[in-house]
């Protein structure tokens, strides 16, 4: 699955839109536009960045420019149902492949289950050969085994001590565990780091 990350400007009319393109085609700065003028929450706290998202999970009018867009370039008026926005594609991947991480975060997928015994025996089983997705769907306690065990990106301060520590320390590719946390016992693998 292709994935984005992109910022944007939502506004409530197509000439204050035309208007703040304007402006950042003359040099203002778009996250700085963003946030004084943005109607999305994105917008204000964030310069308008979205961060990372796959296809599917924006309306389909603002996807169809993610997913086309040249990155950098910005894009709009952009009519939806929420008013008009401009959109700056910031990354996007290729199909199949996800984002790299942005500096000093990392990607992770897990397994969490009850027992140091079940961890050990499951890490066996990958080991052995068997699809962490696949161990992770049938096993996983946590909500996250229905995708695999994906985490999705994050950074440091977003997750528990014992699980942070691993992720930001082993080796990328490598499944860790078992991994005691207050949750359970986990297997975790570094998908990326940055």
């Amino acid at each position: 699955m292709s994935q984005a990350s992109a910022r944007h400007i939502l506004v409530a009319t197509e000439q204050e839109c035309e208007d703040l393109k304007a402006k950042i085609a003359a040099g203002e700065d778009f996250a700085a536009l963003a946030k004084e003028h943005s109607k999305c929450p994105s917008g204000g706290r964030s310069g308008g960045d979205l961060g990372t998202f796959g296809k599917g999970q924006m309306v389909k009018e603002f996807e169809a420019v993610v997913f086309t867009a040249p990155v950098g370039e910005v894009q709009g008026p952009v009519k939806t149902d929420f008013g008009y926005h401009l959109i700056e594609v910031t990354a996007r991947s290729e199909p199949g492949k996800p984002l790299p991480p942005p500096p000093g975060q990392a990607s992770a997928r897990h397994i969490l289950v009850k027992s140091e015994q079940e961890c050990a025996d499951l890490k066996s089983k990958i080991e052995g050969g068997e699809d962490f997705a696949e161990v992770a769907k049938a096993n996983s306690k946590c909500p996250s085994g229905q995708r695999g065990g994906e985490l999705g990106t994050f950074g440091k301060g977003q997750m528990v001590k014992e699980f942070e520590t691993v992720v930001f320390s082993a080796p990328v590719g490598e499944v860790q565990g078992p991994v005691k946390t207050d949750f359970g016992y986990h297997l975790i693998e570094v998908t990326a780091r940055a």
